[in-house]
């Protein structure tokens, strides 16, 4: 940062034009040069211009590098997740007015992206991701800011369930400018809902091994969680190692009280036993999580526990048809609310099933799940749909030949 950006800085703040600030000191072109940085500028004309804008630049310039640590420090603490230190560092962030100079405004707006992930507001993130689309804040990110947002943006094209896009992004990101090795787990969790298990595998593995090398123990769950579903897709290991893997990741979720992750790791031991068309297990693996997020604020993650829960609830014994109803009405209302037009049609899938019936289910997932899936890029789930169909007609057709 060069002393003329905080002269056009204050300039701007205090509402004066180039002639006023140099009025008695320069030419309004010098100080022109001077803000672009391509004019140096003499200590006796740096205290007229404190005398003129009524600061110490000298001062501010050590509070600028003051404020960049902190940004650093509160993308820091996102990634490790200590949310008391989130909030101090945001409140401390956001008292310093020069979190309105350019240079440092755009860092500023990505974090902010990031941290209203944290908290579930997919849309907020989303309206500040969308300003970078203005050139002008563009033009004032550094190269280190682009790699910034290329992961920032990845992470949120996950969230909104959109993996291909958010794949694109972060396999952009310039390792030799972001050294940040957390992207790997999104590219992890990327290529899994791809359907692409060794890629996967690789890129958790190595998210793994930054989250040990920095004693980060929750997100070392998170990295052995995706790590876990990858195997357990690929079929190296049989499912009563699976299961055992599952039981040791809970028990570390129990011993660090963390309901949250313990949630996530039944959601996908749910998925394991769905795949296997083990309905009554993966319903009680669903039970489990839905039980330990249902009071708190609905999140994504919440929503795909509560999918989970209904879709194999109705292929077992589960709750009364008016409580399906209700959980069917939650979901909808989430997915209309957040824009989610994939969820959305997930849930009408499971409505139809429950008052129309299973020929109109059927149909209903091979003419616009199925196809949806597939253009969204979530190939995973699309192929669990195909053979949901096919044992559905198979099914269909035998009580045919038998009746």
């Amino acid at each position: 940062m060069n002393i003329g950006a905080f002269i056009k800085y204050y300039r701007i703040y205090k509402g004066m034009t180039q002639k006023q600030v140099g009025e008695g000191i320069c030419t309004p072109g010098h100080i022109s040069k001077i803000e672009s940085g391509h004019l140096q500028i003499t200590k006796d004309k740096i205290d007229l211009f404190n005398h003129r804008l009524n600061i110490n630049i000298e001062k501010e310039l050590k509070t600028y590098k003051k404020l960049q640590l902190d940004l650093e420090l509160w993308h820091d603490v996102m990634i490790k997740q200590v949310n008391g230190k989130v909030e101090l560092l945001k409140e401390t962030i956001e008292q310093n007015p020069l979190i309105q100079i350019e240079t440092l405004n755009g860092t500023y707006k990505i974090l902010k992206a990031r941290y209203f992930m944290m908290k579930g507001k997919l849309k907020d993130a989303g309206f500040y991701l969308s300003q970078f689309s203005n050139k002008r804040l563009s033009f004032h990110m550094s190269d280190y800011d682009f790699q910034l947002y290329y992961h920032i943006k990845g992470m949120y094209e996950l969230e909104k369930g959109n993996p291909q896009s958010a794949v694109m992004f972060l396999e952009r990101i310039d390792r030799d400018i972001y050294s940040n090795p957390e992207s790997y787990f999104h590219l992890s969790v990327g290529y899994h809902e791809l359907g692409q298990y060794d890629r996967s595998l690789r890129y958790s593995q190595r998210a793994l091994n930054y989250f040990k090398e920095t004693f980060n123990f929750t997100r070392c769950i998170d990295a052995a969680t995706i790590q876990l579903i990858a195997e357990s897709k690929n079929g190296e290991e049989g499912l009563e190692a699976i299961v055992e893997k599952y039981d040791e990741l809970i028990q570390h979720c129990d011993n660090l009280h963390d309901h949250g992750r313990k949630a996530i790791l039944y959601l996908n031991l749910g998925g394991v036993y769905r795949d296997l068309m083990q309905d009554r297990k993966a319903r009680d693996a669903y039970q489990v999580a839905y039980g330990l997020l249902k009071h708190e604020a609905p999140t994504e993650d919440y929503v795909r526990i509560l999918f989970g829960y209904i879709e194999s609830s109705m292929d077992v014994e589960g709750p009364a048809l008016e409580k399906l109803e209700t959980l069917i009405e939650e979901g909808l209302r989430y997915a209309t609310a957040n824009k989610d037009s994939c969820k959305e049609c997930l849930f009408m899938m499971l409505g139809i099933r429950v008052h129309e019936g299973e020929e109109a289910y059927y149909q209903y997932m091979e003419n616009v799940i199925i196809p949806l899936l597939k253009e969204e890029g979530q190939y995973s789930e699309c192929n669990y749909y195909i053979q949901k169909l096919y044992n559905g007609k198979m099914v269909n057709e035998k009580e045919c030949v038998n009746s």
